[in-house]
């Protein structure tokens, strides 16, 4: 069915662009930032050195700071950005230092030429990499070992004292050594973004953050691969608009017909197909906390000491405490909303309900529940320090995505391993000899093992590890696992229930959706690389992350296409199509994923552009529609898609549904345009005007103007709160109306 030219073509975009992204690797492992032995005055003093740095990294993560703010812009976007911070500190220690020393006066009452003077000394010794790799020493400057001192007062004042207005609460850590360990892990941070990388014009971070008081400015290699990147936008946009028509991927409707709707949503249903249903209901209690959670975080990002007045509450749940759980829930509840929908078409695709399907199906289930708690309970008693030397096992990770200590990921991936294997061994008829293995169910197979295998590489780093190795693994989860391996599920599950419900022939979903996922891992897995354009990694990454990155929207793109199948059904179905809010569901989700992954991705990723935009509220707006919008959007619409063939007609509640639809996609739209997109807006003018630091520091999060944006916010999070209130009331309601068991064990479906 599917021709060996799509074949080849398919094989060689994934295992094409893993070899590329793994070369990359090698390049940057060979290229990392040192962490020197030894960092010592000009007259020989040990100042600190690599145990105290690592011990610095450590007590980063085990707080769980990354989602208390950021280092070298990888983060939460509320806090202050830790490496931006600690290097104007240190521009700002050093200028006053030599302005008493040269001129005793305070740097503010110099002249313009005494001032100039001062800052060009200054610039030149941050600019200068006085580490010698033989002796692994890095050697201070006077000047600088002034300001490592000071940043160490600075930040054991921030930790200890608080921000009252950011969301570092007092008493945030008190161990005066940890703290001296973190305030030096900073100060690496700073060195490393504001001295130049050897055999190089820009720093170890390609000169980010922006900041003139430091010599910190965009680079032209940033500006030649921004420039790159379009023209390959371009050509790779109009080259696959032409294979499109010219091979006819774009002819594969169907005459619209109610009956294969009709026959799907009366099947019968097995005993596996019925214990999957308790999934959906965890996947909208999941939702429902998220949201109200995302709700108290987007108030604190107004008011970070409060909550409506009350101080306790703000300060028995900190920051950090809510942006880790707003996070995991949202991946846990999108994960097993795609879990459940697989175990429920899995039997029915391979037309036999497997003997002891349903008991593994509870099995698993329990183990979801397990990880979920555990590592919802771990997270908070990591960041409150109460897990002493098991914070990495059991609490918090410490990075942001990958918050879950490593006993819960490791089981997280052990269920996933087991839930491939539920889906395989009811597919497994489809992969005996002589049988298609490019069919669509051996397509969701093959999406399943993508997201099991994407998931493990966030296994390969621990406490030890540099971190930009660490990070470079977690982006293959955070990014390559959600734009490559969820790309490659939502396109199986989205032709899947195209065909299915018989608005698209087999043949052409396939060709479609073989070409769409090729491309997009191809895209995805190299174009991971624009995570890693400022986190100590060599400028390779802005020439392979920009020009491959900029390729992401194209596939979009197309599935956008795919749209019109299901617009065309709702048009002529009307109410009586059983379908209509699943498909209404999945529809939104691919327009989201155009304005969020698409529109708002490519604008983001040139190097020029994320060079001032990193970090800022313009990420947040990619994350919100690009996550939210497409994948979360995307789970509701499978879990209600599974849900009609298991709840009889009573059962279903369309008005619950179009609350529900229609709260969320509406709050989501006014979020975006209204609240992230503004502020994104206003922070990014800010960096350019006066800095990063300052674009996130307290003094832009206290102009009037962004505290009005920050209230609007309650509008928008307050209906999507009564669409995800209206999605879990609708599937307590259908739990109740389940369909009776009508296939046991062992049985064929037909």
């Amino acid at each position: 069915m599917l021709s060996q030219r799509m074949k080849l073509y398919f094989l060689i975009a994934i295992f094409s662009s893993i070899a590329i992204a793994l070369i990359g690797f090698v390049y940057t492992k060979k290229d990392l930032p040192p962490y020197p032995g030894t960092v010592a005055s000009m007259y020989g003093q040990p100042l600190s050195g690599k145990g105290d740095i690592m011990a610095g990294q450590q007590v980063w993560q085990r707080f769980g700071l990354m989602d208390l703010g950021s280092v070298w812009g990888h983060g939460t976007y509320r806090g202050p950005d830790f490496t931006a911070q600690a290097l104007h500190n240190m521009g700002v220690t050093m200028r006053e230092v030599m302005a008493l020393q040269r001129f005793r006066k305070n740097y503010a009452n110099l002249s313009t030429e005494e001032r100039g003077a001062v800052d060009a000394v200054v610039i030149k010794q941050i600019k200068t990499n006085r580490y010698d790799k033989e002796s692994d020493t890095l050697t201070l400057t006077p000047l600088q070992v002034a300001a490592l001192f000071k940043n160490r007062d600075f930040y054991h004042r921030l930790f200890t004292d608080g921000d009252e207005n950011g969301p570092i609460n007092p008493g945030t850590i008190t161990d005066p050594t940890q703290l001296r360990n973190l305030a030096d892990f900073f100060f690496w941070t700073a060195w490393c973004a504001g001295t130049i990388r050897p055999g190089d014009t820009h720093t170890y971070t390609n000169n980010w953050p922006h900041d003139p008081s430091v010599g910190n400015a965009v680079s032209g290699k940033s500006l030649v691969w921004s420039a790159i990147s379009l023209v390959a936008f371009g050509l790779c946009l109009g080259g696959m608009i032409y294979l499109y028509h010219k091979y006819g991927f774009n002819k594969g409707a169907l005459p619209y017909k109610p009956e294969p709707a009709m026959a799907l949503a009366g099947a019968p249903i097995s005993s596996s197909q019925k214990k999957a249903a308790k999934f959906f209901l965890v996947v909208a209690a999941l939702f429902f906390v998220q949201v109200n959670v995302g709700g108290l975080m987007a108030h604190y990002t107004v008011s970070p000491d409060s909550f409506y007045g009350l101080k306790a509450i703000a300060a028995f749940i900190p920051y950090n405490w809510v942006k880790s759980w707003h996070l995991q829930l949202a991946i846990f509840w999108i994960a097993v909303s795609w879990i459940g929908m697989t175990l429920f078409v899995a039997p029915m695709v391979g037309n036999r309900e497997p003997k002891g399907q349903g008991f593994l199906v509870d099995l698993l289930f329990f183990a979801v529940l397990v990880v979920a708690v555990g590592s919802l309970t771990g997270e908070v008693l990591g960041i409150k320090g109460k897990l002493a030397d098991y914070w990495f096992w059991l609490g918090h990770q410490g990075w942001e995505y990958l918050e879950l200590g490593r006993l819960w990921q490791i089981l997280l991936f052990i269920g996933l391993i087991l839930w491939l294997f539920l889906v395989v061994r009811a597919l497994k008829d489809h992969f005996k000899a002589g049988q298609d293995k490019w069919g669509l169910p051996n397509f969701l197979a093959y999406s399943g093992v993508a997201v099991v295998g994407f998931f493990s590489f966030g296994l390969t780093y621990d406490p030890q590890t540099h971190i930009t190795i660490a990070d470079f693994w977690r982006w293959w989860v955070v990014h390559t696992w959600v734009e490559g391996a969820f790309e490659f599920f939502a396109a199986a599950a989205v032709a899947f229930v195209m065909v299915n419900l018989g608005l698209v022939r087999l043949e052409a979903g396939l060709r479609a959706v073989y070409l769409t996922v090729g491309l997009a891992l191809f895209a995805g897995i190299i174009g991971v690389g624009h995570h890693y354009y400022w986190f100590g990694e060599p400028s390779l990454w802005l020439a392979l992350g920009s020009t491959i990155s900029a390729l992401e929207p194209v596939p979009i793109l197309l599935l956008l296409s795919e749209v019109w199948h299901g617009q065309s059904a709702l048009v002529k179905g009307g109410s009586d199509f059983p379908y209509k809010y699943p498909l209404m569901f999945l529809m939104a989700a691919i327009c989201w994923e155009f304005v969020g992954a698409g529109v708002m991705g490519l604008s983001i990723t040139t190097p020029v552009v994320n060079y001032y935009e990193h970090a800022t509220y313009l990420t947040v707006n990619h994350g919100h529609t690009a996550l939210f919008g497409t994948y979360g959007i995307l789970g509701i619409g499978l879990s209600l898609f599974s849900m009609r063939g298991l709840v009889e007609d009573k059962g279903w509640s369309p008005n619950l549904l179009k609350l529900c639809f229609w709260s969320i996609n509406i709050g989501l739209f006014v979020m975006f345009t209204a609240t992230l997109l503004p502020t994104g807006i206003l922070q990014v003018l800010d960096n350019i005007n006066h800095g990063f630091w300052h674009a996130r520091s307290d003094a832009f999060w206290s102009r009037d103007i962004v505290r009005i944006i920050g209230n609007t916010r309650m509008v928008p999070d307050f209906m999507i709160i009564i669409g995800s209130g209206a999605f879990l009331l609708f599937m307590l309601k259908a739990m109740g109306n389940l369909k009776k068991v009508t296939i046991g064990s062992g049985e064929p479906f037909a």
